[in-house]
């Protein structure tokens, strides 16, 4: 191994190919990081929601170790449900730490994306061994630190390394973090990089081609778009109650990831089989457009639509507003404080407004009015403050710090 070689080990609550936002960013931060920066070296291990064995792969140029082999996949409804959560927890913990212990050569830092079981290991692992660690809190959380199911937590600790960073994606977070004892020096607070080469101001006819490409709408109607994984938080029900609000030429469109396996399966499939019904009784199926499935074009479903609306109820930064804003999309947002209210400029960029149907669809249409100057001036911003030219650098100092 060569000296200058930086090996880390990251280490995902879960990971492409199962669809994980958190996970997306890690896998998409450590492209750029190790095309910049040729030191870098990296492994990832991670756990899984929708999965439920062990197995190695490599995805997109990375080698993946995936642990999940709960026992008890199917939680009973009565108290056994939690000595079955105890089983799953060892079960996966020690699968973990058996592989975190057997890499060559031990990982210089470790990179650590969500909170369950195997990210629990990785931050026992490197207190053990003492290696540093990146820490990323990826959505709104009561405590920044990892769950230990009981009695396991008397023994186990899901504590930091002595060395560490916080990396908080949002102010609310960071107060999070604060109010828990985290000194301001272990924390680094910014925004989810914007990838400026992808989400950035397009042209009329790049937009309306897009338009063309992905949806049934055309150029003269007023697009509004949410696109959000298929989930109770994600709010999308209450924007189709908006569209009736709206006149005729405002069009809605609905896309998002659904869970196809897993415990959460029949939940989302039964939620977006409910909002199919409530666009066909509310004679809305000429204006909104509704679709599930990944999407690796994210900046064309932004990029086409005169709105971005974010109705979501639960959000550790809201990354899509950020990306939406750097296209020059204005955005209508559910006031989330320390969340939303830190990206939007009320008039400028978007909105920011309560959960109430009137007062969001006015706000919509005052949006569809901004100028093209305006929005372009405004993405310019966001791109000089999240930007990953900015952020990529920063974090790359980050672990030459955390190293020394």
């Amino acid at each position: 191994m060569k000296s200058s070689e930086i090996n880390i080990l990251l280490v995902c609550s879960k990971y492409m190919p199962e669809y994980s936002g958190a996970g997306f960013r890690a896998h998409n931060l450590y492209k750029r990081l190790i095309k910049k920066y040729s030191s870098l070296k990296l492994s990832v291990l991670c756990g899984a929601e929708t999965e439920n064995s062990s197995s190695e792969y490599e995805y997109d140029g990375f080698k993946v170790r995936r642990v999940a082999n709960k026992p008890y996949p199917s939680l009973s409804s009565s108290l056994l449900k939690y000595f079955q959560i105890g089983v799953n927890f060892r079960s996966e913990y020690r699968e973990a730490l058996k592989f975190m212990n057997t890499i060559e050569p031990v990982p210089d830092i470790i990179h650590v994306f969500g909170k369950n079981y195997v990210t629990v290991a990785a931050l026992n692992f490197a207190s053990s061994k003492k290696i540093p660690a990146l820490i990323e809190l990826v959505c709104e959380m009561d405590t920044p630190y990892q769950y230990v199911p009981f009695p396991d937590r008397f023994l186990i600790k899901g504590i930091f390394p002595p060395v560490y960073k916080t990396v908080c994606i949002s102010e609310k977070l960071q107060e999070t973090c604060l109010s828990h004892g985290i000194k301001k020096e272990n924390i680094w607070c910014r925004p989810n990089p914007v990838n400026e080469e992808i989400f950035h101001p397009i042209e009329e006819k790049i937009r309306n081609e897009y338009r063309s490409k992905n949806t049934k709408f055309g150029s003269e109607d007023i697009l509004i778009s949410y696109i959000a994984k298929f989930r109770p938080s994600k709010n999308h029900d209450f924007l189709i109650d908006v569209m009736k609000k709206l006149p005729d030429e405002f069009k809605l469109f609905l896309k998002g990831p659904l869970v196809d396996s897993g415990p959460l399966k029949e939940r989302d499939k039964k939620l977006y089989k409910g909002l199919g019904r409530k666009i066909k009784e509310y004679k809305l199926e000429e204006r909104i457009e509704l679709q599930s499935g990944f999407s690796d074009n994210i900046h064309e479903l932004y990029g086409m639509a005169d709105v971005y609306a974010f109705p979501s109820t639960q959000e550790g930064l809201g990354t899509p507003v950020l990306e939406s804003l750097s296209c020059g999309v204005p955005v209508v947002a559910n006031n989330i404080p320390g969340v939303t209210d830190t990206m939007i400029d009320d008039g400028r960029n978007g909105f920011i407004c309560n959960l109430d149907c009137g007062e969001f669809a006015e706000k919509i249409k005052t949006a569809s009015t901004f100028s093209t100057e305006q929005k372009k001036a405004e993405a310019e911003k966001v791109i000089r403050s999240a930007g990953t030219e900015v952020l990529d650098g920063e974090y790359f100092s980050i672990i030459e710090k955390l190293m020394n």
